[in-house]
């Protein structure tokens, strides 16, 4: 009695046409036979797994098949008649012992099919498995897979139609014919490799520096002997209808640990792999099939040229008899909680922009859950992120003493009784911003001169140290800041006000040195220095300017924030051009001091200052404060705030600019609307902090400062949102 076998491939009977079906004679019972005939022929359609369920629950013959089922059985049937019959069919030629392992894959219990299934279950490779088999001379290649020099009318190379295969799907059998790569030709032994690779030629001034170098790179390269095979064959895996020598997947670094961890789950221990960057054809055929072990593969730069392999990609092989064991590694590492796509950790909170966390701050600060402080809001200005309103305060000075009952002097000169007056101002008004501010002569005092003191106005200088003799300049002593006039005083109120831990930002005024240097010699006099004696400007700013870094250090070690007030730098005293020349420079040389420190520098200047907005950007100020625009011709005034922030573009945080003279007398309506005006025009950027144009008046009027410039009652839009 003769039963038809078929070989089973991918869950189905592989079709007569691929010439891989038996005719087995079995003696005995022909009943038995017949019956088995007959179970086998059912067979044909169904999945291996049903067919391995009907053979298990009723045998056709026990006395031939063994108990452990189907798969073994047909296994050995296989092997048994396989050399025999393909002789007879003249298909293929019987395979050789040597060719495939003891444990091959004829006796595992796994089809290319569902490896190529497994495979995309718990690696999910972008590109499909590669089957690989190298056919030796006796074996034929099958009559529709594609030849690159008959079908392309162009020769490939090893890299390429792995790279076919993987990406296009396509079986496809490379031979010497076909092939352009010398490297990839001696590799897989379609030649013998000739003098040039022996002496380290092809690498030299390639991959190695000397042609030793080279000989040594070639010695390492795996290559089968010359005429062994005399094809390579690919296929995508699940479509390979031939028994594959290795198996390689393409993947990213995960995917391949992943496969490296499932090549140890049984073993344990570690896997071995060498790398060279060239040949990589070599390591993943060659060597494969010679270690008969899985190897781990770094592409060379041939496969990302012409093999198209992208950067994160690299590259798995596994000898086909192994293929169950990975796959078996791959179930258990998944079920072990190691898996692809990696199973990240996800239980953390996590940091966002300060824009998304402000949004979240509101939404509990209209619930009254999480208050904003003073502070916080003028942080969220300097970061170009949002509070619940804009910043506001008004520069105060001796306005917090007259409120006191202080006069200007005493405000000015009792440091004890000020710093409990810009305390008590605090809590009456809860600025943003507190202060340390008195007067803007302390510095020129302290370089020799004379004070004058007002009920009404801020102290002036009435005697100029330099007025009527330059040359003095050479003997002025530098004022010591701990030591010299009022300034150990000033550095006193610094202190208190940030030991008095207000929830609000604190600054320090300091003058800067332009200003400093026109008082020391006449403003007057000083401007005909620019046209008569420009050298002695230099001169006396030199001066100024190490004073300004001198007294800005010890300021900046009290730990509150460092401002220059320049109110004579500006362009309604000087051109642009005097900017540029005599004070520029020591502005940047100032700034940089301070950035060197890690300390931003915040700058105020009176009057009539767009012309200079960037150049007081680029000397690096952290903060421009400025005034209203004071040209005497009313019709070209210019809305400072407004040019400043289109020249800023959110490169300096502006401070201003409500009219400071409204705080002596003006209407409530008045003072909203120039409120109103402020915030339309800065605000809904960030970096803006509402302000006055200048130092409020000391006997402005107590309710103007306290209820027309609160803005938080005007500062919304119908629906309740902050401008």
């Amino acid at each position: 009695m003769k039963v038809r076998v078929v070989r089973l491939q991918g869950g189905r009977a592989a079709p007569a046409a691929r010439g891989l079906g038996v005719v087995l004679s079995i003696p005995g019972d022909d009943s038995r036979a017949v019956g088995a005939g007959r179970r086998f022929a059912a067979a044909e359609g169904k999945p291996l797994a049903h067919q391995r369920a009907d053979c298990e629950r009723d045998p056709p013959f026990h006395d031939e098949v063994p108990p452990q089922g189907s798969y073994r059985w047909l296994a050995r049937v296989r092997r048994d008649f396989r050399e025999r019959s393909w002789q007879r069919s003249g298909r293929l030629p019987a395979l050789r012992c040597h060719e495939i392992p003891a444990e091959s894959s004829l006796d595992a219990m796994i089809d290319t099919t569902t490896a190529d299934r497994e495979l995309q279950t718990y690696i999910r490779p972008q590109t499909f498995p590669v089957a690989i088999r190298m056919l030796r001379p006796d074996e034929p290649i099958p009559e529709r897979a594609r030849r690159p020099a008959r079908d392309f009318k162009k020769l490939s190379m090893n890299c390429q139609v792995i790279d076919m295969a993987r990406r296009y799907g396509w079986t496809i059998a490379l031979t010497r014919e076909d092939h352009i790569c010398a490297l990839g030709i001696a590799a897989v032994g379609f030649e013998k490799p000739n003098h040039l690779f022996a002496s380290g030629t092809l690498c030299e001034g390639m991959y190695t520096e000397t042609k030793e170098a080279g000989q040594r790179s070639e010695a390492a390269i795996d290559r089968f002997p010359p005429g062994q095979y005399h094809a390579l064959l690919v296929a995508p895996l699940d479509r390979a209808t031939f028994e594959p020598h290795l198996v390689c997947i393409y993947g990213n670094a995960a995917q391949v640990m992943r496969l490296t961890q499932a090549a140890l789950w049984k073993r344990g221990g570690k896997l071995t792999s060498s790398f060279g960057g060239r040949v990589a054809c070599a390591d993943i055929i060659v060597t494969t099939m010679r270690t008969d072990e899985p190897q781990m593969i770094l592409p060379c730069s041939g496969d990302r040229i012409f093999g198209q392999t992208q950067d994160h990609e690299m590259a798995f092989t596994v000898p086909w008899h192994r293929m169950e064991e990975i796959i078996e590694g791959l179930r258990g590492t998944h079920a072990g909680g190691i898996r692809y796509p990696i199973t990240q950790f996800m239980e953390y909170e996590a940091k966002l922009p300060p824009k998304y966390m402000e949004a979240n701050r509101l939404w509990d600060a209209e619930k009254g859950t999480n208050a904003y402080t003073p502070r916080d809001r003028v942080v969220a200005a300097y970061k170009r992120s949002f509070a619940d309103r804009v910043p506001t305060y008004p520069i105060v000075a001796s306005f917090a003493g007259t409120l006191d009952g202080l006069s200007i002097e005493e405000y000015c000169t009792n440091v004890p009784r000020a710093i409990t007056a810009m305390l008590n101002y605090y809590e009456r008004y809860q600025p943003d911003v507190v202060l340390a501010y008195n007067d803007l002569a302390k510095e020129a005092e302290a370089f020799g001169c004379g004070v004058k003191y007002s009920d009404y106005v801020v102290p002036s200088i009435d005697e100029h140290v330099l007025a009527e003799d330059k040359t003095r300049l050479a003997t002025i002593a530098m004022p010591d800041p701990y030591r010299t006039a009022r300034l150990p005083g000033f550095l006193e109120q610094c202190e208190a006000l940030v030991a008095a831990k207000l929830p609000t930002a604190t600054g320090a005024v300091a003058v800067g040195p332009w200003t400093i240097a026109m008082l020391m010699r006449n403003p007057e006099v000083m401007l005909l220095d620019t046209f008569e004696d420009p050298d002695f400007i230099h001169a006396l700013m030199r001066v100024t300017t190490d004073f300004c870094k001198l007294w800005g250090d010890a300021i900046v070690k009290t730990g509150i924030g460092l401002s220059f007030s320049e109110p004579t730098a500006s362009i309604s005293l000087i051109s642009p051009d005097n900017y540029r020349d005599f004070i520029a420079p020591y502005h940047k040389e100032l700034v940089d001091h301070f950035k060197a420190k890690k300390v931003g520098v915040t700058t105020h200047i009176c009057g009539t200052t767009y012309p200079i907005y960037d150049d007081l950007i680029t000397c690096g100020f952290t903060t421009i404060s400025f005034d209203l625009d004071q040209q005497a011709d009313p019709t070209l005034h210019v809305d400072q705030l407004k040019r400043f922030v289109e020249v800023a573009q959110g490169r300096a945080v502006a401070i201003g600019n409500v009219d400071a003279t409204r705080f002596e007398k003006t209407s409530k309506e008045a003072m909203e609307a120039d409120v109103r005006r402020c915030i339309d025009t800065a605000a809904r950027r960030s970096a803006f902090i509402l302000s006055t144009s200048c130092e409020i008046p000391p006997r402005s009027d107590a309710d103007a400062a306290r209820d027309y410039g609160r803005y938080e009652r005007i500062f919304s839009d119908a629906s309740g949102t902050p401008a």
